[in-house]
């Protein structure tokens, strides 16, 4: 249909020389021979010379679903008749193939087939997906035996679109499962870069299959750890659910020893690109993406890797193309207020808060008035404050907690009409606790009316006995605590107020407190 995706075109993978050859020679030269099978022995006797040849084989099966003749009537049905002949020895789920193709392009090609009694279908949905079937079956075994080649060039597949995506998946995804019951290191290697060429990469398992293939003397290995590790701390950090904590971080990763870390830095400036790799996985620990980065980069100028590629991929096109420069400019340790600021910007703007909340503070701790001029969000100033505990930080909390009711925040608001109203790490003060409840109530355009709201609004809305309570007029203060103490959250000042009242000798205000008290002290024991 034309809604789906053309999947097989020509390879080009191999050199402009490579499609030149004769893939069907070579396939049938093999066949002749049995070659195939004479490797697939000597490898199960423990012989590995030949196992580059099924990687080759592999792709000349490949390349033929792709550049055999259809005119040629001999050499179609000689195809037809092999993979006819092949029944249970393919490595894919049986039928992937059947919905992969752009039926009304394959039917106007098929117009120029000369060989009727074989068709479109039986080209493109029999020959063409056994064949590309029968080629990465082989490339598997080569995987399976140790071939780095073979590693590489499957995930040459898999980010190329040259054959259909689904079979590489689908390869993968089988090679995983055996994986789990019996680690091969290079299958492990192989999972480690599919997980970090995934569109939704997954560092922290590539990590660990890349643990699995340790012992692989293969030096890209290096350069794809320290670029999985830079995407696991940055994972971290834009993990949504909690709050980036350094130490924890360096906890988790205690994986460098630092006591040679002055020779260390000697060999890299001396362009040792090991000593750059081991830096650069030394400043990851110490969150210190903008060290991490640079001697990573350092290392992808001296030699080419695929992680370096990788990188350089995510880096231009991904969704966090603009965010990668940022880190790499940022420096904890001399923070530039506006860099921070950009990337907790990135951050709140793909609903990031916590994450933005980190970098913010770099801000917000060296210069809060710098910090108010470039935020006014509720949300990360509330958020902000609450990084800060009462214990230790209570000047901070306060202010914080001020500025995020200042932008609108209504739980900061009551936070700190209860504190003051309850003493809680503060001194009581009523009359704070009653301007940030009014606050509470009554900054936005419409007024809340019910609740404790109800009994200041009538408080706001007369004047002269807002006037004489703050005089000390007993009646004012019988008249409002007797409002207050019907609402919990005023509950203490009505207390207070009645209790200011009945000091002066306003009758009822003793008598409500008498009533009250007697309510408190009832011995309901029996």
């Amino acid at each position: 249909m034309l809604g789906k995706t053309i999947l097989f075109i020509l390879l080009g993978l191999l050199s402009t020389s490579a499609l030149s050859l004769d893939h069907y020679k070579m396939v049938f030269d093999d066949i002749k021979n049995g070659k195939e099978g004479k490797v697939i022995k000597e490898l199960a006797e423990g012989n590995s010379t030949h196992l580059t040849y099924l990687t080759s084989l592999g792709m000349n099966y490949i390349e033929l679903a792709h550049n055999f003749n259809p005119k040629d009537c001999y050499k179609l049905y000689k195809i037809h008749d092999l993979i006819s002949s092949w029944y249970d020895n393919f490595i894919l789920t049986e039928n992937i193939y059947y919905n992969d193709y752009d039926e009304e392009k394959e039917y106007n090609d098929s117009l120029a087939y000369r060989c009727k009694k074989v068709d479109f279908a039986d080209i493109n949905y029999f020959i063409k997906p056994k064949l590309v079937d029968k080629g990465l079956s082989l490339i598997r075994i080569a995987i399976l035996n140790g071939d780095l080649n073979a590693v590489r060039l499957l995930i040459d597949l898999k980010d190329s679109d040259k054959i259909p995506y689904s079979y590489i998946i689908n390869l993968i995804n089988r090679l995983k499962k055996d994986n789990k019951i019996n680690i091969n290191q290079y299958v492990s290697f192989l999972i480690g870069q599919d997980y970090l060429t995934a569109q939704n990469i997954d560092p922290i398992n590539a990590l660990q299959q890349f643990a699995n293939a340790r012992d692989i003397n293969d030096q890209s290995l290096s350069y794809l750890i320290a670029y999985a590790k830079i995407e696991e701390q940055i994972e971290f950090f834009l993990d949504d659910k909690h709050n980036f904590s350094e130490e924890d971080y360096k906890y988790k990763n205690k994986v460098i020893d630092k006591k040679s870390l002055e020779d260390i830095h000697e060999n890299a400036s001396r362009g040792d690109i090991k000593s750059l790799l081991y830096l650069s996985q030394h400043y990851v620990n110490e969150t210190k993406l903008n060290q991490a980065l640079m001697y990573f980069n350092q290392a992808c100028s001296l030699s080419s890797s695929r992680a370096c590629e990788i990188y350089k991929l995510r880096r231009d096109l991904s969704r966090r193309s603009d965010l990668y420069p940022l880190l790499e400019k940022f420096d904890k340790d001399t923070p530039d207020p506006e860099i921070a600021i950009a990337i907790a910007k990135w951050c709140e703007s793909h609903n990031k808060d916590l994450t933005a909340i980190y970098f913010y503070s770099y801000v917000a701790d060296n210069n809060p008035k710098l910090f108010l001029n470039y935020v006014k969000s509720p949300r990360i100033l509330e958020k902000i404050s609450s990084k800060y505990d009462y214990d230790s930080n209570l000047e901070q909390k306060i202010y914080w907690l001020e500025a995020a009711a200042n932008a609108g925040s209504f739980s900061s608001k009551q936070t700190l009409s209860e504190m003051y109203m309850k003493g809680d790490y503060v001194i009581k003060n009523y009359d704070k606790a009653i301007y940030w409840h009014q606050r509470y109530c009554f900054d936005e355009q419409y007024e809340y009316t019910q609740g404790s709201c109800t009994a200041l609004n009538i408080l706001r809305q007369d004047p002269q006995l807002q006037r004489a309570l703050n005089n000390g007029d007993m009646d004012a203060q019988y008249e409002i605590g007797s409002m207050f103490i019907e609402h919990e959250t005023l509950y203490d000042i009505g207390i207070d107020l009645l209790e200011k009242a009945a000091k002066q000798g306003h009758f009822s205000a003793e008598m409500i407190l008498r009533l009250k008290r007697q309510k408190n002290h009832i011995n309901f024991s029996g």
